[in-house]
């Protein structure tokens, strides 16, 4: 049985590694890692010149992984840039909100972190508050300063979930990086997470196609092993999808 292929959408950054300045296209290395132990082959997919060149660059893929990164740009659902809104790139929202979609519309499965759930919620029409304060003035902290691999919050999971049933526990510690939350659940999303402060920390669709966590699992493989199953379940659905 070949290893499915799984697309990680990139960002981009300016590295200042070299003399001069260079902008790249990049993922971190924990996502490509945990799809590689999961049992996939990682694929990185920048923000093409064209989203049709993205989406071809997609159709190569059985799985679809969304990682983090900056906030989703509150036009997308509607809504004013409020001053706690963090750094933004319409370009890279726009491509992978059309990769979502296309993903949808060609039953190719999806594991989204962090901003991947936020943008995917954003993409099948749900909203997001711009701050968690914005849901609850006296929430948790949910951006800790400690290592990425460091379990800070207890996240409480839907008994029936197919979150529930992949980790094999409806309650698990997470680490936490995030300052924004999904608000309205986008088409066939549902809530099935929460911290004891209400903030959701997952989603996913009833069809089983769309996975939404709001922490980082890849970089918990160590200090919590069951995250692995994450990734292995989507190489598994990949495999299915065909």
């Amino acid at each position: 049985m070949s290893k499915p292929i799984i697309g990680i959408l990139g960002a981009r950054m300016v590295s200042t590694a070299g003399p001069v300045p260079v902008q790249a296209d990049y993922v971190n290395r924990a996502y490509c890692a945990a799809v590689e132990k999961g049992g996939g082959i990682p694929l990185l997919v920048p923000v093409p010149s064209t989203i049709e060149d993205g989406l071809e660059a997609l159709s190569l893929c059985q799985g679809i992984l969304l990682p983090g990164g900056i906030d989703v740009d509150p036009r997308f659902y509607g809504e004013d840039p409020l001053p706690v809104i963090g750094m933004l790139d319409a370009e890279v929202d726009r491509f992978w909100i059309a990769a979502v979609k296309f993903a949808v519309e060609k039953k190719i499965p999806i594991l989204g972190i962090c901003r991947g759930l936020q943008l995917a919620n954003v993409a099948l029409g749900g909203s997001l508050y711009q701050d968690i304060a914005q849901k609850n003035k006296d929430h948790f902290l949910h951006t800790q300063r400690q290592n990425r691999d460091y379990l800070m919050h207890q996240v409480l999971i839907q008994k029936d979930s197919r979150l529930a049933s992949i980790l094999g526990t409806e309650s698990i510690y997470t680490n936490t990086m995030h300052h924004q939350c999904a608000k309205e659940p986008g088409k066939g999303l549902t809530v099935t997470a929460w911290t004891r402060d209400q903030i959701p920390e997952a989603m996913e669709s009833d069809d089983g196609q769309i996975l939404l966590v709001q922490w980082h699992p890849e970089e918990l493989l160590e200090s919590e092993p069951r995250m692995l199953a994450l990734f292995s379940d989507l190489v598994k659905r990949a495999l299915a999808a065909g």
